[in-house]
């Protein structure tokens, strides 16, 4: 997690799954949006992933995620479906 004084910014898992890192659930604060922490976030996971042997990266995004992963190289695959389990 990114820390701006005593507080949560954004939330940044990632895991890698053989060959691929997964970006999951990425987010920043509302009131820490629109200063480049998202970006900072995102480069530096892909930067660490891509040092421990990730050649892909997965994510799926909203549409304001989108805009922002597009800024950053990412390229849409395919449309994510949602789904949802409840037994």
């Amino acid at each position: 997690m990114s820390v701006c004084g005593t507080r949560r910014a954004s939330r940044r898992p990632k895991a890698l799954l053989g060959e691929a890192a997964v970006m999951d659930r990425a987010a920043t604060v509302e009131s820490h949006r629109r200063r480049g922490l998202g970006s900072f976030v995102l480069r530096t996971l892909a930067d660490q992933a891509v040092a421990q042997g990730a050649g892909t990266g997965v994510l799926g995004a909203t549409d304001p995620g989108r805009a922002l992963y597009g800024t950053l190289g990412w390229k849409k695959h395919s449309t994510l479906a949602e789904c949802i389990y409840r037994p």
